[in-house]
């Protein structure tokens, strides 16, 4: 065992305390689709000559982490030869559609970790790979990263759900195990100075809602009238606030503000009847799972009733997944979400040579009908090695605090990543990898996305 009972069931403790003072237990827990189901979304004029082998620009001398906070120094500065052990926790089984919406993103995440070890990406170092399931519960992730860390794994990559990673982040950190790469985008895994070995690969949130202000103000330059629709939680607030920062300097009137409670899949009539009285320009929605397809299914009676509104929609793209849109069918037609990644399945990215690579890897393993959303999988997986290669080549050599440093000093262009998308992290000056995304709009009768306007890149640091 690595770590006394005492000492886990003590960092259980602090991590309830923490969620409970946080406000994120119950309602993020309800968030029952995961940050990483994504889609891919497509720019049906993007080119790309790269190949899928890591390269990484050097790494720049900056942050470095301090082990004397470990429980065990020497452990955390210890070499790792020979192969390294890759974990993760993510949920696939249980009652949140498992099978459909989280399991394709395992399939892209062990995917890549052995098209790495067959193609030689880390020399002679092999990975070795696995992941543990918590059904999307908080409450049992933490046992699920305590068996792989007296399984002897070395980094935990791509762990589902803003809740379920807050829940072992004190552990991680006590441990001083790098939980790299959270695919969930809360602005929480930018505090470096208090969890430096915590880090996420999706962009903030509420740098999400801020690129949809800026498009907004390009699409309304003379100002607009915006109603706000979120659900009760602090994944919805954190939407909401960053919003209301741009809203004046944009000449945005907000003149409703509706909220879901977490766990309420009934249609939201009374919130949508409220937003068609004040007939706004715009709504912003942040809806999620099941709560997607209502909102949506709502808003289109409402619509109906309402002749001659017809407000511009933009929509959390954690509700941006085939299987959300497919199911709201015609009634998601021209909403605007968002992305970072292209679409795999677009016909127009389909001779693209990182697009044809990837999907030629998943028809080999039998995979070809995950490959949507197995790329979020894909994606955080090819990031994580990529950081390990800058590691295996630094100074230091590879161990988990080269790690952890070659994440906090890292530039990376991802072979899935849309024209212009650059991964750039640099200690607490920049502790976000994703900060740039390219507005899209949904086209439900060919169920692909089109690029409005360039990628927005202004919330860079």
């Amino acid at each position: 065992m690595r770590r006394s009972s005492t000492r886990l069931l003590a960092a259980m403790a602090i991590g309830a305390l923490l969620l409970a003072a946080c406000g994120s237990d119950d309602k993020a827990s309800d968030e029952t689709t995961a940050e990483a189901t994504v889609d891919s979304t497509a720019d049906t004029t993007a080119d790309s000559t790269a190949d899928t082998t890591p390269v990484t620009e050097p790494a720049p001398t900056g942050f470095a982490v301090n082990t004397d906070d470990c429980i065990d120094p020497g452990a955390a500065e210890a070499t790792i030869e020979g192969s390294i052990q890759i974990g993760s926790v993510m949920p696939l089984t249980g009652d949140t559609s498992a099978d459909e919406a989280f399991a394709p993103v395992k399939d892209g995440w062990l995917a890549y970790m052995d098209f790495a070890n067959e193609n030689g990406l880390l020399g002679d170092l092999q990975i070795e790979a696995s992941i543990e399931d918590d059904q999307y519960s908080k409450d049992l992730t933490p046992g699920a990263v305590s068996s792989l860390l007296d399984a002897g794994v070395d980094v935990f990559s791509g762990i589902i759900g803003t809740p379920n990673n807050l829940a072992v982040r004190d552990t991680l950190n006590e441990e001083c195990v790098p939980q790299m790469n959270n695919l969930t985008g809360s602005p929480l895994w930018g505090d470096v100075s208090n969890y430096p070995w915590t880090t996420g690969q999706l962009v903030p949130y509420d740098i999400e809602s801020k690129v949809y202000a800026t498009q907004i103000a390009e699409q309304f330059p003379a100002g607009a009238t915006v109603a706000l629709f979120s659900l009760n939680s602090d994944f919805g607030q954190v939407y909401v606030d960053a919003f209301k920062e741009l809203a004046t300097e944009f000449g945005f009137e907000i003149v409703d503000e509706q909220t879901i409670e977490p766990g309420d899949n009934a249609l939201p009539t009374s919130q949508l009847t409220s937003i068609a009285s004040k007939a706004p320009d715009v709504i912003v929605a942040v809806p999620l799972g099941i709560g997607c397809v209502t909102f949506l299914v709502e808003l289109a009676s409402s619509k109906a009733q309402n002749a001659g509104w017809d407000p511009a929609t933009y929509l959390t793209n954690t509700c941006a997944s085939s299987l959300i849109l497919g199911a709201a069918g015609a009634n998601a037609d021209g909403i605007y979400t968002s992305n970072n990644l292209l679409d795999v399945t677009d016909p127009a990215n389909a001779s693209l040579p990182d697009v044809q690579a990837y999907l030629d890897y998943m028809d080999s393993i039998g995979k070809s009908d995950v490959v949507t959303t197995a790329s979020a999988g894909w994606s955080v997986a090819e990031t994580t090695v990529a950081i390990i290669k800058q590691a295996m080549e630094s100074p230091d050599g590879l161990s988990r605090a080269s790690i952890i440093n070659a994440a906090r000093n890292f530039t990376y262009t991802p072979t899935l990543g849309r024209p212009g998308v650059v991964f750039t992290s640099s200690g607490e000056e920049d502790p976000f990898l994703a900060q740039a995304l390219q507005v899209l709009q949904y086209d439900a009768d060919t169920q692909t996305f089109t690029a409005v306007g360039d990628l927005i890149t202004t919330f860079e640091n």
